[in-house]
């Protein structure tokens, strides 16, 4: 059963009532059959029920009254009930045997006392194609409250024993979108009485089923009080259930005060699998992918508002807690979350962001995740989910902490507020997606704040010798079912300033590729250089990033440089010049450059550059010693300080 759609009960009602009006055709002879003969009871069967709900009933086998004063046995084969028009399939319900013993002095006072009901393979197939065509709708219940269920459950007939065997139950909801094909192995159930007299009862009320709920197969057993328990309402009623669907594992143990109405509710949930995703088939909750997790907590049910509390587990290697409810009182469900983790490892929280997995990223030779977004389950529900880590573990991204809340209304996703500690700092702004048209448009605005540039360096060799903070600004804007496509047609800003603080020396001149200075770094204790500022400013249209600025002042050099990145193939153009402040020996004086993709660049030397080098290199060592030819890589102190101010104020526009 899809939880759901259960509670919602666009299955449960029509199967309820679908289920009460066959018995009632049955039941409607009962007064009738100790004065008159089979063929009577056959005739009150069709004709009175044809009339009552409007379709052609019809008994395609034996009907047989085995009457005795204790007991009377009746046997109806083959029933059939007809479908509503312009439905394909072309009987609503068959069923191939109705076996029902029943006690008729018990009529004397004014009650159905069933001894033994044995359904064999029932047949029934609903459906529903728009919110009031459905082929269930019958025009003697059209004029009554079809979701009323009688506050006294002694309205109901009195049965002892009930048995279904070989049940067929197709499900299919053009509204919510549900598609359920349930096989149920045997349905049993006694009461009190027929327990306390048979050992072999066990136990009240037990079911096993298989099927497929959208498409994916799933197994499911229950077992409960008895049918006395069921009939009374001031009695909670005690059930067990167990859902197996793929690699996905529910079982709900605890009792129902109302188990007809679905009211009451107090028990406990456990769940796993190995995607908190596929939840959406049972649920329709849109809950991102996610590695193998493990959930265990209390669910309850209070009016419209199922809620899971103080619910614990792990997703993935990340632990999980909190609070959420699933209120189904609206048109749209809505599906509210606190959450909070105390150590969340960043592979876990991908999928909030559309991120891929660590094997799917290892395999991919795309370094920007593809992952498409599922604009079908965005559409399904509303939901509104903060999410609070005290630390995150993410490799090579010094993350201490993030506080996002995830508000999605009509189909528009926001990440509002989006806070993230990050490398001493915070990272804050917003990310809106909106599901509705066919390709999905995304913003992004993020701010980040004093971010610590020795946390990027934390555990190397630079880690000491680098300090000062850094801060900028992301506003890109673009669409695709994917954070690769909405990357590779944004358009927007990207800023970096940083002003003060120091750097590793020897990055500094292993980038002048000043092989004098830097030997002896390599050699001995790195030192640091002051930075005066640094700024990166791009530019981006149709997912190009085109470098404005990108400088680095420090002490000793300044590094300039022009960097072009095309997110739509993924492809790097970046070329770094080193100028030195100092004279130096050594210092080749040859710009950087890094060409190729984006997640296997290749870092080498300006071929242009390099050749004029060697080539009077050449020349030099023609006529004197081979140290006298190093004299060509001798450059003069010719770099003014740069206007740091006016890069920053530039940037910051």
């Amino acid at each position: 059963m899809r939880l759901t759609q259960l509670h919602r009960r666009p299955f449960v009602k029509p199967l309820i009532g679908t289920l009460a009006a066959l018995v009632a055709l049955v039941l409607i002879g009962v007064v009738c059959i100790i004065l008159f003969s089979e063929s009577l009871l056959r005739s009150l069967i069709e004709t009175k029920g044809s009339k009552w709900l409007g379709r052609e009933v019809a008994i395609n086998g034996e009907v047989t009254v085995d009457w005795h004063w204790r007991y009377t046995q009746i046997k109806v084969e083959k029933l059939q009930i007809d479908n509503a028009a312009d439905f394909n399939e072309p009987d609503m319900v068959r069923v191939e045997l109705i076996d029902l013993n029943f006690k008729p002095l018990q009529l004397l006072r004014g009650r159905v006392d069933v001894s033994a009901l044995n359904i064999v393979a029932p047949e029934i197939f609903l459906e529903r194609k728009v919110d009031k065509n459905a082929n269930w709708n019958f025009p003697a219940l059209a004029q009554t409250d079809a979701d009323a269920v009688p506050d006294n459950r002694y309205e109901f007939p009195v049965i002892d024993q009930l048995q279904i065997s070989r049940g067929h139950i197709v499900f299919k909801d053009g509204v919510k979108g549900l598609n359920l094909d349930l096989k149920l192995d045997s349905v049993k159930a006694n009461d009190k009485k027929t327990i306390a007299e048979n050992k072999d009862f066990a136990k009240g009320y037990a079911l096993k089923g298989t099927g497929k709920l959208q498409e994916q197969d799933f197994r499911i057993t229950a077992t409960g009080g008895s049918l006395s328990e069921l009939r009374d309402s001031s009695v909670s009623f005690p059930l067990r259930l167990t859902l197996d669907m793929g690699e996905t594992y529910v079982l709900i143990d605890g009792r129902f005060q109302d188990p007809i109405k679905l009211e009451g509710v107090d028990a406990v949930l456990k769940i796993k699998g190995a995607n908190l995703a596929d939840i959406f088939y049972l649920t329709a909750i849109p809950l991102p992918p996610t590695p193998n997790y493990t959930l265990e907590g209390q669910l309850t049910k209070a009016g419209k508002v199922w809620s899971y509390r103080n619910f614990k587990g792990l997703v993935g290697s990340s632990d999980l807690s909190g609070d959420l409810s699933y209120d189904i009182g609206g048109e749209r469900g809505f599906f509210k979350a606190n959450l909070v983790s105390n150590v969340l490892d960043a592979a876990d929280l991908g999928g909030f962001i559309g991120l891929s997995s660590e094997s799917e990223a290892a395999k991919s030779t795309k370094l920007i995740p593809d992952v498409p977004l599922s604009r079908e389950r965005l559409l399904a529900t509303d939901l509104d989910v903060s999410l609070k880590a005290a630390k995150v573990d993410a490799p090579n991204l010094p993350f201490k902490g993030m506080d996002v809340r995830f508000d999605l209304r009509d189909g528009i996703l926001k990440l509002d507020p989006l806070d993230l500690v990050l490398a001493d700092g915070t990272v804050d702004g917003s990310i809106e997606i909106d599901a509705n048209p066919e390709v999905p448009p995304m913003k992004m605005n993020l701010n980040l704040r004093q971010l610590s540039l020795a946390q990027f360096f934390k555990d190397t060799r630079f880690e000491s010798t680098t300090k000062g903070l850094f801060g900028g600004k992301v506003a890109l804007a673009g669409e695709g079912a994917s954070l690769a496509d909405v990357l590779a047609t944004s358009n927007g800003d990207l800023a970096l300033i940083m002003s003060g603080g120091e750097i590793s020396l020897l990055l500094i001149e292993a980038a002048d590729l000043d092989l004098g200075q830097a030997a002896p770094l390599f050699l001995g204790k790195d030192k640091s250089t002051r930075i005066n500022c640094g700024v990166m400013d791009f530019a981006v249209k149709d997912g190009v990033f085109a470098s404005k600025v990108v400088a680095l002042d420090t002490k000793d050099s300044l590094l300039v440089g022009n960097v072009g990145i095309n997110l739509k193939d993924e492809v790097i153009d970046a070329r770094l010049d080193a100028k030195p402040k100092d004279t130096s020996l050594l210092s080749l004086r040859i710009p950087i450059t890094i060409t190729g993709q984006l997640k296997d660049p290749s870092i080498g030397l300006d071929k242009e550059k390099t050749a004029n080098r060697s080539a009077a290199a050449i020349a030099l060592g023609a006529l004197l010693t081979p140290f006298a030819a190093l004299l060509a890589f001798v450059e003069k102190n010719d770099v003014p300080e740069t206007d740091c101010r006016a890069l920053i104020e530039s940037a910051s526009k």
